[in-house]
């Protein structure tokens, strides 16, 4: 184990990757991949700000600068707290792990962050007044995980766009360490040039701040998520008895926002509807934190405290109180039954007990109250009366599929043949098939259609040979003794790449037998 005592502290909401990146100017390191040898005797961890992994080996090596325990700087200066708030314990756990040893890092998969409809912002930002509020306390500044929630565009203690750099996040250099002193050696900062953020932006921002400086006792489960926000709808009378009104939930939430915004974000009408019915309706997979702020925040019209005490404080399972249902129970006389047995007799002995169950509506209420009524007589009578049915043969005859599939081939193979037709390749022709599948999946069964794609499929060698065919026959059409460059452009083969002894062998016949034919 080495120590590094020149390791800087971690200030407050500081980035891991910050302070590596502080530790990299501070020691004059050039090399990104010698910083990661010194910290994490490895040069193989990638640097991602956001959720690095190798934790553990790096708090051993800066143990006597910086006392800091790997799960301690994971929730306090990663964006780990952000990304798996809603996550269940069995994720977090996985993910923690992930960060703290040297194992690839899922997280992208395990929150939902890679299938998420949103547009993501995937560039560094900052904010101008954090910077010199930065510089006014500490003499330096730093990269501030609160600038970094995947979704965040604004900063939430000062409300204003943040300031996008050009450096993406996740660069193809992955291990390349950017400090924020290289940032703003290039960049002008202005404190008068500044724009304000949009009520919808600076909200978002607010209460992922919100979650991630709370502390992390708190575990969702999909159970818990799913009464949440069905309680929630419910309270807001957003209910027909126990059926949650989707459409309605989804009307209100999107007052709340602007379809403008929605749209910004990533939205579309569809996909916002279909995302909020599943919020609403039984949890089955992970959701990102935008999608649980922009579905629950419009019920609590924008409080973020009162959202948050409600989440935390809900229960795991409450049951629902279904309403009452008074039930009527009616006797039913014989004579009644009776009759219905003379109607459903009349109607099953003509077209069979099948099609006089479904025959109009009035039938089908017959059937239902002679089942509920005298079921065994039902049933025999039904026996008795049944009609078979004469079965319709849908086998394949095999050779007149062969024969007739054969015969479609060659029309395809002598509809276009000019240099601008495309490669006949045997999936070319079993693409002009309507049923390509069934075809491919059946050429043992179709002995003429397996001989024709052995005979006259092409490869591509052979279409070059035939495009240059097709040039000298247009050339000796117009009585033009082309040079073989000429026939090579004209076949529109590229003579830069590898041309193979086939197509060169062709190539030369061609050019002897335009010398013999011209005039």
């Amino acid at each position: 184990m080495t120590t590094l005592p020149f390791f800087p502290q971690l200030y407050q909401h500081e980035l891991f990757y910050s302070a590596l990146a502080r530790y990299k100017v501070r020691c004059g390191v050039l090399s990104d991949k010698l910083l990661l040898a010194d910290v994490f005797d490895k040069q193989t961890i990638v640097a991602s700000p956001e959720m690095p992994n190798g934790i553990e080996r790096a708090c051993n090596n800066i143990q006597p600068s910086t006392a800091c325990s790997p799960e301690n700087m994971v929730r306090s200066h990663t964006l780990f707290p952000l990304y798996t708030a809603f996550s269940e314990a069995n994720i977090k756990n996985k993910i923690m792990a992930q960060m703290i040893g040297n194992s690839a890092n899922t997280y992208t998969t395990s929150t939902g962050l890679a299938t998420c409809i949103l547009k993501p912002f995937s560039h560094f930002r900052y904010c101008t007044a954090c910077i010199a509020e930065q510089i006014d306390q500490f003499g330096e500044a730093f990269w501030d995980r609160r600038w970094f929630g995947f979704y965040t565009c604004c900063c939430p203690i000062h409300g204003v766009m943040f300031t996008f750099t050009g450096t993406a996040i996740h660069e193809p250099a992955r291990h390349s360490f950017t400090p924020m002193l290289e940032v703003l050696s290039t960049a002008t900062i202005k404190k008068g040039n500044v724009v304000r953020a949009k009520r919808q932006e600076h909200l978002i921002s607010m209460a992922a701040m919100k979650i991630m400086s709370q502390p992390f006792a708190t575990n969702f489960t999909f159970q818990r998520l799913t009464h949440f926000y069905r309680h929630l709808a419910i309270a807001n009378n957003f209910n027909r008895g126990n059926q949650i009104k989707q459409n309605d939930v989804a009307a209100f939430i999107n007052n709340f926002w602007s379809c403008r915004w929605l749209k910004c974000r990533g939205f579309t009408k569809d996909s916002f509807n279909y995302t909020m019915a599943c919020l609403f309706r039984k949890h089955r997979k992970q959701q990102v934190y935008p999608v649980h702020l922009i579905a629950a925040l419009p019920f609590f019209d924008g409080k973020i405290d009162l959202w948050w005490n409600a989440l935390t404080k809900s229960p795991e399972h409450t049951p629902v109180k279904n309403p009452k249902r008074t039930v009527i129970s009616r006797q039913i006389s014989n004579e009644q039954v009776n009759e219905w047995k003379t109607n459903w007799l009349a109607i099953v002995k003509d077209i069979g007990s099948k099609a006089a169950r479904y025959q109009n509506r009035d039938s089908e209420k017959l059937y239902t109250a002679l089942y509920r009524a005298d079921r065994n007589w039902l049933l025999s009578v039904n026996k008795a009366n049944s009609i078979e049915r004469t079965v319709i043969s849908k086998r394949v005859s095999w050779s007149e599929r062969d024969y007739a599939t054969c015969r479609l081939l060659f029309s395809f193979l002598h509809q276009a043949n000019d240099i601008y037709s495309p490669c006949r390749s045997k999936r070319w022709f079993l693409s002009q098939l309507s049923n390509m599948a069934t075809t491919e999946h059946n050429l043992h069964r179709l002995p003429l259609t397996a001989m024709f794609l052995a005979v006259y499929s092409e490869s591509f060698q052979d279409c070059q040979c035939r495009r240059l065919i097709q040039t000298t026959r247009s050339c000796l059409a117009q009585n033009i003794l082309a040079q073989p460059w000429q026939l090579y452009r004209k076949a529109r083969i590229n003579t830069q790449r590898h041309i193979s002894s086939q197509v060169k062998k062709t190539c030369d016949w061609c050019f002897n037998w335009l010398t013999e034919h011209t005039k």
